[in-house]
């Protein structure tokens, strides 16, 4: 039997960790977004945790949406360096084809 502390089990809190890395994991960020505003919905509609186990479930959900967070930063960093790296290769690509093109009318 599940416990209940408000509205949702050790379970649910559980299902919302793992969701979270699922979707993490898949670099799927809309569904991760999507399953971030459900958990603050939740967590708002809860309120605080009225036992230890319910406490201890929240604890290991935060510390998973941390793991999480800091996942999506990587990423996003990864993203931004790959981006300057493409429009640094961008622009050396347009500076040869300009050379080769104007070099081209002097042979």
């Amino acid at each position: 039997m599940s416990e209940k502390a408000g509205l949702i089990s050790i379970e649910q809190w559980q299902q919302f960790e793992k969701a979270l890395l699922f979707h993490a994991h898949a670099q799927d960020w809309e569904k991760l977004a999507k399953v971030n505003a459900k958990l603050i919905e939740v967590l708002t509609k809860a309120g605080k945790p009225s036992c230890h186990s319910q406490l201890a479930a929240r604890q290991s959900l935060a510390a998973t949406h941390k793991q999480v967070l800091q996942q999506l930063v990587q990423a996003k960093d990864q993203l931004g360096q790959e981006m300057n790296q493409f429009k640094q290769q961008q622009d050396g690509l347009a500076a040869y084809q300009l050379t080769s093109v104007s070099g081209g009318a002097y042979d």
